[in-house]
């Protein structure tokens, strides 16, 4: 089933209807609030553990994952079923596309959109964002990426994550997981916890850039003492031409996991009240008012402890999913498990889960 992409105001249409019972007054049904599914675990239904930090529908039933931490450059097909609900009935794996023959060595693929037979991939190593074809070969062709997202100008692993793309426009956006170094003092961390700044980039049909856009992040919630920490824009998805969804995600994790968490929010930028700027721009003395407003549209958590709740995952990557039996528009999430790492109390899963907006 082909997802279809519609405004907010269809999408909620059943939720908004209001009927005149009479002349002296009106009743109207509540907006729904979005739903969250449960978790499953890919390795469930055969799928091979992985990095998986991005998703996209690429026709039909079938969805492109890439993962980050490949032997070879290409991506994952897969087949999802759904039942009426939205949520995931079944997933097939059908099969790796790349070349596994060259040794050119694998990027660090994050984010994928699927454009017109073809799809367009993210990395952080190398800040592209190239073209690949249905079999997994590059094709040549990259998104021309503006010089200020050049790989000496992001801070380590900070770099292209989020991937989207508007079908009905030809338009790509992208953004970096943490602020460029000319745009914040140091990366968001334990001992510097404070919102990130970052530039929404849009790209034309033609692949060449068309504006930039001021994004300020949630300030991070924890200052816990941890081994490993994340915190940023790991994903963004196109919900129709006016709608950006973007993802703010933050992670810490102990040494043995126990106490781990993951916090997940996703907000709606409505992309035709944003101000442009330019790549010389400083965000930092930029007033709150040329930041793009957002609105959130869900939040959640997920933890690990050695004696309790373990439904943890680092999501990762999101794209639209196909609409309900009630019409309403789905969201599908997947997680990076780090090739499902473990420890002798918790192993990360390969998590996929549906968000029903």
């Amino acid at each position: 089933m082909r997802p279809t992409i519609l405004p907010p105001s269809a999408i909620l249409a059943a939720a908004l209807t209001a009927t005149a019972c009479s002349a002296s007054f009106t009743t109207s049904q509540p907006v729904p609030h979005p739903q969250i599914h449960q978790q499953h675990d890919l390795h469930h239904w055969g799928v091979p553990g992985g990095n998986y930090s991005g998703i996209t529908h690429i026709g039909s039933s079938r969805y492109a994952l890439v993962s980050d931490k490949e032997d070879f450059n290409g991506w994952h097909e897969i087949d999802i079923s759904f039942h009426p609900s939205g949520d995931i009935k079944h997933v097939e794996y059908i099969c790796f596309h790349g070349d596994t023959i060259a040794d050119v060595g694998a990027r660090d693929a994050e984010g994928i959109v699927y454009v017109d037979n073809s799809v367009f991939i993210s990395a952080e190593n190398d800040q592209q964002i190239i073209e690949m074809d249905m079999k997994g070969r590059a094709t040549l062709r990259q998104l021309e990426v503006p010089p200020c997202f050049g790989t000496t100008k992001i801070f380590g692993n900070c770099g292209f994550e989020a991937l989207a793309y508007d079908r009905s426009q030809g338009i790509f956006w992208t953004t970096t997981e943490q602020g460029l170094r000319h745009d914040i003092e140091a990366r968001t961390s334990v001992k510097n916890p404070v919102p990130t700044l970052l530039r929404l980039q849009s790209f034309g049909a033609d692949l060449q850039p068309l504006a930039q856009y001021a994004y300020r992040t949630d300030a991070p919630q924890t200052t816990h003492a941890t081994k490993y920490y994340g915190y940023g824009v790991p994903s963004m998805t196109v919900l129709n031409d006016s709608t950006l969804l973007v993802m703010e995600r933050e992670l810490y994790m102990p040494e043995d996991y126990d106490g781990s968490a993951c916090f997940i929010k996703i907000f709606s930028v409505n992309t035709r009240h944003l101000t442009p700027l330019t790549d010389t721009t400083s965000l930092r003395l930029m007033p709150d008012s040329c930041f793009a407003k957002k609105e959130l549209l869900v939040e959640f958590t997920t933890t690990v402890t050695r004696h309790g709740n373990k439904d943890y995952a680092n999501y990762e990557g999101m794209c639209l999913g196909p609409l309900t039996k009630s019409g309403r528009q789905t969201l599908i999430l997947v997680s990076d498990s780090q090739c499902r790492q473990a420890t002798e109390h918790f192993q990360m899963k390969d998590n996929i889960r549906v968000i029903v907006l």
